[in-house]
Order: C-alpha cells, then structure tokens, then sequence
C-alpha cells in the first residue's frame, strides 16, 4: 500500500525545478565593521611602537612593528575599500627550536599558535607564530584587548624558547 504513495512522492518531486547545486556565490560586500590599515598604523604608533609603511602583498596589507627585542607583523584580510574586519598578528623565530617545543606550547596555550618550520640545510630551524582576531566593532579601540592578549603570550612564548635553548646557544660568547 505504501509503493502507489512513494511513485506519488517520486513523481512530484520529479515535477519540481531542477535547483542548480554548484552556484557561484555573490560576491562579498565589503566590511562595514573593522579598522582601517591608517588607523591601526597612527595607533600603534601613538602607543609608542616604531611601525614600518604598510606593504601589501597578495591581497593583503602588512604592518611591521619594530618592538625590539621581539619584532611582529600585523596583518590585514577580509578589507574593503576602506575597512578591515580580520587581522593577524605574527612573529618569527629562528634558532635552536625543536619540534617538541612547539608541540608542547601548542598543547598548553590557547589563542597564540605556533608552526614549527625544520631547518633547510645550512640553516636553523624557525617557529612562527600566530593570532587571529575577527573585528566586531568600529575602530581601533577593538585592537586595545587583542594586542595585549598577543604581546603578553609573544613575550611567554620567547621565554620559554630562550629557558629551553641549551646553554651554548643561549650565550655564545663561552
């Protein structure tokens, strides 16, 4: 009894459009919230930083911030013609860095993430790290808790890099 109301079924179903299932999807519009490259580059530089021009690069626009002793980048994506709504801060670490340190930092810490990269020959390994931030709001006023978060876990984890550096390395001079 329940064939004849299956077919049924079957039969309108086949009576419905076709819907296309691989659509192109329209295209974004551009961020209304966010911060601006300007922005962020007078801000950083008003709380002291020394912020190189911005650079942009395949799609996307760099800040280099010369805070010695642990350099980093702010970068932005997801930018319209005016606004940001995605940022990145990055920093770079090369020297007697092993896998397994990254691994237990990852492990232990959340938000700032860190990528071992091996060592090409002749060279010494590296580690970058990273933290994503999505911007909610207008301004730079949002960048305030976030680049706290990352200057503060930038630091621990550079510590826990030179503590963990065998003592040769750490002070070449002996």
């Amino acid at each position: 009894m329940r064939l004849p109301v299956l077919f049924a079924a079957l039969a309108l179903a086949g009576a419905l459009p076709v819907v296309a299932l691989a659509q192109t999807p329209p295209p974004a519009a551009a961020p209304t919230t966010g911060v601006s490259v300007a922005e962020a580059r007078v801000w950083l530089t008003g709380l002291g930083g020394t912020v190189g021009e911005p650079i942009a690069r395949e799609g996307v626009t760099s800040l280099h911030v010369a805070d010695e002793p642990l350099p980093w980048n702010l970068t932005f994506y997801g930018c319209g013609p005016s606004l940001c709504d995605d940022v990145q801060y990055s920093a770079i670490f090369t020297g007697p860095i092993t896998q397994d340190q990254i691994n237990d930092w990852n492990r232990e810490h959340r938000f700032l993430k860190a990528f071992f990269v091996p060592a090409a020959p002749g060279a010494e390994a590296s580690a970058a790290v990273q933290y994503d931030v999505i911007l909610t709001g207008d301004g730079t006023d949002q960048l305030r808790e976030p680049t706290v978060v990352w200057l503060q876990l930038l630091r621990e984890f550079a510590q826990g890099l030179v503590a963990a550096a065998p003592a040769e390395a750490a002070n070449p001079a002996q």
